[in-house]
């Protein structure tokens, strides 16, 4: 049991460094814009505990091109439309968008590495008590 723990913890942790680099190379290829907040998506339903809703953003790329991108509003900020916001745009990429905030990109990474982290403690625990 303490094998698969072990396992799992390290299956985490991979999982949160390989996201963590995808993320770092996002924001060192990104670009930031402005951009005009399009449309937000109306979700069917009541709102579950981790639904991010869509929003619809239009912006310029510095060449002139106008562009528009999907993204995601933050659990808990209020975004309506027609306002003025910043995304980062990749520049390999343009569909590729993101809100320029920590815990829109980092979050999950880190998730993935403390959840890692924990059960791995956790592992440890039950390999010890195992030996007793």
């Amino acid at each position: 049991m303490s094998r698969i723990v072990g396992i799992l913890a390290l299956v985490l942790v991979a999982a949160g460094i390989w996201q963590s680099i995808e993320v770092y190379r996002f924001v060192q290829r990104s670009i930031a814009v402005p951009a005009s907040v399009v449309a937000v998506e109306a979700l069917r339903g009541p709102p579950k505990p981790r639904q991010r809703t869509p929003i619809r953003v239009a912006f310029s790329l510095p060449d002139g091109t106008a562009r528009e991108a999907l993204t995601h509003l933050p659990m808990l900020q209020v975004i309506k439309k027609g306002d003025s916001i910043t995304v980062l745009v990749d520049s390999k990429d343009p569909e590729r968008v993101a809100l320029p905030l920590w815990s829109e990109l980092w979050a999950r990474p880190l998730t993935y590495i403390v959840g890692g982290v924990l059960v791995g403690i956790l592992g440890f625990a039950l390999t010890k008590r195992e030996w007793r």
